[in-house]
């Protein structure tokens, strides 16, 4: 063997070994930073809930949760974070049926006992799938509120189909935007992200009223990736400013009060 050629296999051997597995690795590794399904099942549901199975078009079977409409003859979808299931949120779907809304806490592929892996295709075919069995279910208005992960599934289906309004909290840009904010020194590999959730892209298709509800001690989603997306928005697009407030405490703030007289304000508007 010759030199040159040496030479040759020894470089092909050091790409492989520093560039090419290690890439794959975390292209393949993302599922469990992305989706990090809590080991636990469906949960137990509550005041007024009643567990629901959602077939999916390309039929997975999603463990959700609905309570009819009240007075005010319309629900509202809800979408958990990744670290959650359904059940997780059942305080804030509570207080929402308080109001007179009916609610479906839906969740996703992977999760909560549901069949299937998550992946954003998936969990935008879930929303869609939850959405279409809440105007089948009710005939009425329906709204969508969404946390961080959530709103990578609620600004598709809120695109695709025609909520009467919009609530965002802890929203961002994109999946890539938030691995740059947490690998500051990130190469430009955007090519590995396997689920770039691209909000920005997306979120002027919606036609519905939008609030954007955000924290400014938000160590999860940075404040500024609310406020960014909030420009990128379509025209009229409600902006709060949570003082103080951070990823997971919004609760603390009243965020619900905000949500429900968004609610309540685009609900009397809708035709």
């Amino acid at each position: 063997m010759t030199l040159s050629r040496k030479i040759a296999l020894w470089l092909c051997a050091l790409i492989m070994l520093f560039g090419v597995i290690p890439f794959t690795g975390i292209y393949f590794a993302q599922g469990a930073f992305v989706f990090p399904v809590p080991d636990r099942g469906a949960g137990e549901a509550a005041g007024g809930f009643a567990p629901v199975t959602i077939t999916t078009a390309d039929g997975e079977r999603l463990n959700a949760f609905y309570h009819p409409p009240g007075d005010k003859a319309a629900s509202i979808l809800v979408f958990h974070g990744n670290a959650e299931t359904a059940a997780n949120q059942m305080t804030r779907g509570q207080a929402l049926a308080t109001a007179g809304y009916g609610v479906l806490l839906a969740e996703y592929r992977g999760y909560g006992g549901s069949t299937g892996e998550p992946s954003e295709a998936g969990v935008i075919t879930d929303g869609l799938a939850s959405y279409d069995f809440l105007v089948a279910e009710t005939e009425g208005p329906v709204g969508i509120f969404a946390h961080s992960l959530g709103t990578g599934a609620a600004i598709p289906v809120a695109a695709a189909r025609d909520p009467f309004a919009v609530v965002l909290e802890s929203p961002f840009t994109s999946l890539l935007a938030i691995a740059r904010y947490r690998v500051r020194l990130m190469p430009p590999f955007d090519f590995l992200l396997r689920y770039p959730f691209r909000n920005e892209a997306r979120i002027g298709e919606v036609r519905a009223p939008i609030l954007i509800i955000h924290g400014t001690e938000d160590k999860v989603i940075p404040f500024e990736e609310g406020e960014k997306l909030a420009t990128l928005a379509p025209k009229g697009t409600a902006f709060i400013k949570i003082e103080g407030a951070g990823h997971n405490n919004l609760g603390q703030y009243d965020d619900i009060k905000m949500a429900t007289s968004f609610f309540t304000k685009a609900l009397a508007a809708n035709p």
